[in-house]
């Protein structure tokens, strides 16, 4: 941002301490400020000006201090024209729907919750470490409700009512709300993909690259799920914004949202979290809201917008991710094991490596669920099809035998207790794929202590804690 510019410094003026602008600034009826190009007959004339949005336009005569028609201050020199406008509530765009919306590009997610709304993804991030994919989309869809926790399963549209089990929630931001000010940028949350169609539905929206220009009057490409992919124009280059959203824990609250832009675009319930990308297929922002006011289906003419770069800055700099962009390939990195069912396997697993070494270090029990891994793999009746039978195989893993003393807490902890978090997060990592290869490829372990008949005369491939693996095993 060009801070010499003086329409820029205006706006700094006008968004910065409450105190410091002019009487019209603090009207009640003033819902935010922007830079960008003046409304004619609704629609965006060519002169880049200073932007005074309003919840609707009033008589000048019924005002008792309307806002001037250029603005002056001592840190601008020159005279800044202003548009007002009327700005309408803006709205989040998941869609209520009880099915997942009709698309072309299939790239609606929602929480699988009853009633929750569902949206799109656009965006794909990857650690740069190991590997791990997460999409990404807006707040009040990924996390959406009173109460969202990690690891709540989302879904993705394959047809059915209720969409396919694809990723779990890994972290979003929570609106701050307040009576005053702008203190929010972003409403965005990522989900660790579990399922790697939802990575290869989007090989062909994928962006080449991050842009952080976002000027007024210039062309970019938004795709939503419902709204599908449209040309559109930049009308507001930057905003600062406030309305009333949900807030969880808080409920219906105001917010305050700076440093935001807007487009001209038809978006359509189901549109939040739409990609935008500029006219060389570089990343530029994720939608977010609409606003209309002439419209009451829940389309909307201007998309607001946050600045790609603002988002990835809220989840990228404490967790080594990366936009995944057109040059990289997005095929999820390790073959996975055959499961009949996601939550019953992450469910089953976790439990497995909790009662098996609960007072092991972590390390061991990562060896276990290559144990469990590399039997599934096999796809053999003697170990168990799919990730849950190879854990229900009988006489097995110990902690399921009817006779073992912790078998009771091993099905009554819930996988919310902090004591079996671990075990969650290596179950994820396992049925993703995600195995460390400790083991050398063990499909066999027991303890250290007892002598089963069959590792007699066979040496082990591995020791990690109390436990011998083996991987030479008929």
């Amino acid at each position: 941002m060009d801070h010499n510019d003086p329409i820029t410094a205006a706006y700094l003026h006008l968004t910065g301490d409450c105190n410091a602008r002019p009487a019209w600034a603090r009207d009640r009826s003033i819902v935010g400020f922007g830079i960008g190009l003046r409304a004619a007959d609704g629609h965006p004339g060519g002169e880049r000006c200073l932007k005074v949005f309003v919840d609707k336009k009033r008589a000048q005569r019924t005002l008792t201090d309307p806002a001037p028609g250029v603005f002056r201050s001592k840190e601008c020199d020159h005279p800044v024209p202003i548009d007002v406008e009327a700005l309408s509530p803006l709205l989040p765009q998941g869609s209520a729907a009880t099915e997942a919306p009709v698309t072309e590009e299939r790239n609606a997610v929602r929480v699988d919750r009853p009633g929750a709304p569902w949206g799109s993804y656009s965006y794909l991030l990857r650690n740069r470490f190991d590997g791990r994919t997460y999409l990404l989309s807006c707040g009040h869809i990924l996390a959406a409700g009173a109460q969202p926790q990690v690891g709540d399963r989302l879904t993705i549209d394959d047809g059915t009512p209720g969409g396919m089990p694809a990723a779990h929630l890994t972290a979003w931001t929570t609106p701050v709300p307040s009576d005053a000010g702008y203190p929010n940028r972003v409403d965005a949350a990522i989900a660790e993909i579990d399922h790697p169609e939802a990575a290869d539905r989007l090989g062909h929206m994928l962006p080449n690259g991050v842009s952080g220009d976002i000027r007024s009057g210039m062309s970019l490409y938004l795709t939503g799920a419902v709204g599908g992919r449209q040309r559109t124009t930049v009308v507001c280059e930057r905003a600062t914004l406030s309305f009333h959203a949900e807030v969880p824990g808080h409920g219906l609250r105001r917010v305050g949202f700076r440093d935001q832009a807007f487009c001209r675009a038809v978006t359509q319930p189901g549109d939040s979290g739409a990609s935008l990308l500029n006219e060389r297929g570089r990343a530029v922002g994720l939608h977010a809201w609409a606003s209309d006011g002439r419209a009451d289906d829940g389309r909307g003419e201007i998309s607001v917008f946050t600045p790609i770069k603002a988002v990835l800055d809220a989840f990228t700099r404490d967790r080594a991710l990366d936009l995944v962009t057109d040059t990289d390939p997005i095929a999820m990195p390790l073959e996975r094991p055959p499961i009949d069912d996601l939550d019953d396997a992450i469910d089953l697993v976790a439990r497995t490596l909790y009662g098996e070494a609960r007072r092991e270090p972590p390390e061991t029990r990562s060896a276990i669920a290559e144990v469990v891994y590399n039997r599934a793999m096999k796809r053999s009746p003697k170990y168990g099809l799919s990730v849950e039978a190879v854990c229900r195989q009988p006489d097995q893993f110990s902690c399921w035998n009817p006779g073992d003393p912790h078998r009771s807490r091993t099905l009554s902890i819930s996988l919310c207790d902090p004591e079996i978090a671990d075990c969650v997060t290596i179950a994820r990592d396992l049925i993703a794929g995600r195995v460390s290869g400790l083991t050398l490829g063990a499909d066999h372990y027991h303890h250290r202590r007892v002598y089963p008949y069959y590792s007699r005369d066979r040496a082990p491939c591995a020791q990690i804690g109390n436990y011998v693996f083996f991987n030479d095993i008929p």
